[in-house]
């Protein structure tokens, strides 16, 4: 174990018992001490399979990563992704107890990026001021809080202007930075993208380049259209054959539905979209947004989460991760 990230080293050192070190610890502490699943179960082939601690499991794949690739990275922008990683997560675990105490503090524990940010800022509090390094801390807050936007920014469930407190940050820091930023954005996305699927890194690994070139620039006008934010909404649909061309051409003539449309996608970020209705009709996906648009208040909505709609939706069937729509939609 020599040559391993002091993380991982810690991370197998609790799952062998050594339950003394998640004192020292907090973000082991609460990634190891939960009973959530709070995992994004696209990628899962079994719920009855699925890992007791899938956070965990996840943070120690991405932490593995970049021990396995950037042995060669500079130690500083090593230390900050390795901090990033530890605790990016940590929104979507902690024991009942903690979690009420966050609620509490008002942190945002559904959108965990920014939970998970607010949690480190918090715990940061806790060391002696004299030992701080406030700009690098900074960063790792900046980090954390849009941890995970590039690859759902891909994906089409983010705007890119939430990317925009990152990119604020290295343009006010860009005279007095040490690291190389573009390189620790690259090898940070690199990890959380193929800490969740190789193969899906290797699908992106050119367009989150470009992404991260854009961002290191100080780059904003990188939004994406309204069709094509729905193509890539719909982009597992359309692998299975969805003419998403004719489609969005027959439903989108209509003016007063394009319009709606437009006004709800320019103001929201949306998230688990494709993890929970990749398998309803481009019909039936439209129509379960203008339901959510009706039930929302369209002037002041900002975030939509399907997570809920997720987690009821799948169940398993022979030992396989199935899909009951009638079952989520009966009452």
């Amino acid at each position: 174990m020599a040559d391993l990230l002091s993380s991982l080293k810690l991370i197998a050192k609790a799952k062998a018992g050594n339950t003394d070190i998640l004192h020292e610890h907090k973000w082991l502490s609460y990634l190891y001490r939960t009973d959530e699943k709070n995992v994004n179960l696209e990628q899962v082939e079994s719920l009855e399979n699925l890992e007791p601690n899938p956070v965990l499991h996840y943070v120690e794949k991405t932490l593995a990563i970049l021990d396995r690739c950037y042995a060669d990275l500079p130690a500083s922008e090593k230390e900050i992704i390795e901090e990033v990683l530890r605790w990016s997560e940590v929104a979507k675990c902690g024991s009942a107890q903690k979690r009420e105490e966050w609620r509490r503090r008002g942190f945002q524990l559904r959108i965990h990026n920014i939970g998970s940010a607010r949690i480190y800022a918090h715990e940061q509090m806790a060391v002696p001021f004299g030992q701080r390094h406030l700009q690098k801390e900074d960063l790792i807050y900046t980090l954390i809080l849009t941890h995970g936007l590039v690859g759902q920014f891909i994906r089409g469930e983010v705007r890119y202007r939430q990317l925009y407190p990152l990119i604020d940050w290295i343009q006010s820091h860009r005279s007095s930075l040490k690291w190389d930023i573009k390189r620790i954005l690259l090898a940070l996305n690199h990890c959380i993208i193929e800490g969740v699927s190789p193969a899906i890194w290797e699908k992106v690994r050119a367009e989150t380049s470009q992404i991260t070139s854009w961002i290191a620039a100080g780059e904003k006008s990188r939004e994406h259209s309204l069709k094509e934010r729905l193509r890539r909404l719909r982009e597992s649909s359309i692998q299975k054959g969805e003419d998403f061309e004719a489609l969005y051409t027959k439903w989108f003539s209509n003016r007063e539905l394009a319009s709606m449309f437009h006004l709800l996608f320019q103001k929201t970020d949306i998230w688990y979209v494709e993890s929970a209705l990749q398998d309803f009709s481009f019909e039936e996906f439209l129509k379960i947004f203008l339901l959510v648009y009706q039930k929302t208040n369209p002037l002041t909505v900002e975030q939509i989460s399907f997570e809920p709609l997720m987690k009821d939706i799948y169940y398993d069937y022979k030992g396989k991760k199935s899909v009951n729509l009638y079952s989520t939609f009966a009452d």
